[in-house]
């Protein structure tokens, strides 16, 4: 029988594991320097960053990925710093999600690359919401996060090879003009239609909701929400169900996996391997198999919150309620949009059926003034 090799694995499998590998450097970085330093729950703050950093890895924008992950660092620091700020006024919290929200909308037809850094962007808002404290406090957490993303940047740079990680990438651009041509380029993919509008509605409700109801982890309400918002309409609806169901699986087997890693050391671990098994798998499985990335996602997530010592096992109902409350309203958001953009489409079907007659009618009179006049 024939040894099984490396070199028989697809090329692609071969790809997003050696890539997975690449990002693991500074997740074990930096939990070494935090198990050091006895600052395991500010190293996680800043594995955050590095891990958000590590779903992207594979992306690119103007045909790079190390541009992509440079702006996603930026937003992702901006977006904490001002979370984190926003989320001492619930009801500005809410207004600025409702914004994420809308221009997430907005921009689904553009480039995915950057429409994902979009996403991260507003995940990070939604999150530093709850970890709201003062100035100070939103500015260091905003600096974790960013300093867990330069260094996943950093690891990324020296240890993978491939082209479009070499500085060249990014030195050979002028940035003014690369939002010149991003904004000439996407100008056509930008609209503003009903599904802006419900999208705003949905996040604003949902969130609402579940902090009038206070049930924990609020968030979730409003990343659901925007990871079922695709720019295509059974994608969007297919994303529910596999959402929910994903976030239920993986809250109780991080919950049961949680009983077993007593230790800051041993989570950290567990957080290791979670997340290189997350990414790596993102590279590919998002777009075949939402519902079993979302189970490994939300382990991973359940892991990085044990990490900054928030207890896990008596949450697992209200992350599943407010997966849930997020999840039925984009599902509300999904079939109103479509529905009204079918209803004004037929709507002016029927004008033109309409003018149809009449202009039979005025096309028949002058002809019969042509003939008489010959």
């Amino acid at each position: 029988m024939k040894r099984l090799t490396v070199t028989h694995f697809p090329s692609t499998l071969k790809h997003d594991a050696w890539l997975g590998l690449c990002c693991l450097p500074a997740l074990m970085l930096i939990f070494f320097v935090g198990y050091y330093l006895d600052r395991m729950q500010t190293a996680s703050i800043v594995a955050s960053g590095a891990i958000t950093l590590a779903y992207g890895a594979n992306k690119t924008w103007e045909s790079s990925s190390l541009l992509l992950l440079l702006a996603t660092a930026v937003g992702v620091t901006v977006s904490t710093w001002l979370g984190s700020l926003a989320g001492n006024v619930m009801p500005l919290y809410i207004f600025g999600s409702m914004l994420y929200a809308g221009l997430y909308a907005m921009l689904a037809s553009i480039q995915s690359g950057l429409w994902w850094a979009l996403l991260q962007c507003a995940i990070a808002w939604l999150v530093a919401g709850y970890f709201a404290g003062s100035p100070l406090h939103a500015a260091e957490r905003a600096a974790l996060v960013g300093i867990g993303g330069l260094l996943q940047i950093v690891c990324l740079v020296l240890l993978f090879s491939k082209i479009r990680f070499q500085l060249q990438d990014v030195t050979r651009h002028n940035w003014a003009d690369i939002f010149q041509h991003a904004r000439q380029r996407y100008r056509q993919k930008i609209h503003i239609g009903w599904s802006v509008f419900f999208a705003m509605a949905a996040m604003g409700i949902a969130l609402w909701m579940v902090e009038r109801h206070a049930v924990g982890n609020g968030y979730w309400a409003g990343m659901t929400l925007l990871l079922c918002l695709r720019n295509d309409f059974r994608q969007s609806v297919r994303r529910v169900p596999a959402r929910i169901l994903g976030t239920l699986l993986g809250s109780l087997t991080a919950t049961l996996l949680l009983t077993f890693l007593h230790t800051p050391l041993m989570l950290a671990t567990g957080l290791t391997v979670a997340g290189y098994v997350a990414f790596t798998a993102s590279y590919t499985l998002s777009t075949r198999s939402y519902f079993i990335f979302t189970f490994l996602v939300t382990v991973t997530v359940i892991f990085l919150m044990s990490s900054l010592g928030l207890p896990q096992h008596n949450v697992a109902i209200n992350r599943v309620i407010s997966t849930t409350t997020g999840g039925l309203f984009a599902l509300g958001a999904i079939l109103l949009a479509r529905m009204m953009t079918d209803f004004h489409v037929m709507k002016k079907l029927r004008q033109r059926a309409a003018h149809l007659p009449d202009a039979a009618r005025s096309f028949r009179r002058r002809d019969t003034g042509n003939r008489e006049e010959r």
